[in-house]
């Protein structure tokens, strides 16, 4: 918020403090890492399945399963002395694998939740944050999605997993919500870079 300090709304000459304008409902060009957060943020589990917290997960799950489950068979099988040392080293690939296969099926889980029993919401895009995670090099993006709640307007910091901004800011997009699991519907596949 520092870095905020005695700028003004390009359009109406507010204080600027947020991404977009609480007075002409404009786009600030404010960064959403520097922005107020004017309204509390609630937890959100994000369902969408992708490469990265999927796809990735189970290749992992099938290669070090395999090392883990199937090729310590092949000594224990043939009856040689060091099928127990094989097994006892295979074992840490089998629970790599395990522990990556609970991942990906977690995901899955969330996916067909929020697919089967959630409903659907609309969120105002307010801006976009790197997150924590490099997808080549470069900062994955959190969308800063703002949602009407029983409790008032909230915050949700929704992992897209990607490096791009799909959505332009202060556009309405769809989500389908339940508990805390979110999912951005398909239909709002319009990319703005």
């Amino acid at each position: 918020m520092k870095d905020n300090i005695n700028k003004k709304c390009p359009n109406c000459g507010a204080p600027l403090t947020t991404e977009i304008c609480p007075y002409c409902k404009n786009v600030t060009g404010l960064d959403s890492s520097t922005a107020d957060m004017e309204y509390p943020v609630i937890e959100c589990k994000e369902a969408n399945i992708s490469f990265w917290n999927f796809w990735f997960p189970m290749i992992f799950a099938v290669s070090f399963g395999f090392f883990g489950f199937i090729f310590p068979l092949f000594f224990i099988l043939a009856g040689t002395e060091t099928a127990i040392i094989v097994a006892l080293v295979c074992s840490i690939f089998a629970i790599i694998g395990l522990v990556a296969f609970i991942l990906a099926i977690k995901q899955a889980i969330r996916y067909y939740l929020v697919k089967v029993k959630g409903k659907e919401i609309e969120a105002t895009v307010y801006g976009y944050m790197n997150d924590n995670v490099l997808l080549n090099d470069e900062p994955a993006q959190i969308v800063k999605l703002l949602v009407s709640t029983k409790e008032g307007p909230r915050f949700i910091l929704y992992q897209l997993g990607d490096i791009k901004h799909p959505y332009k800011i202060n556009s309405k997009i769809k989500l389908s919500v339940y508990k805390k699991i979110f999912l951005v519907k398909k239909d709002n596949n319009e990319y703005f870079n």
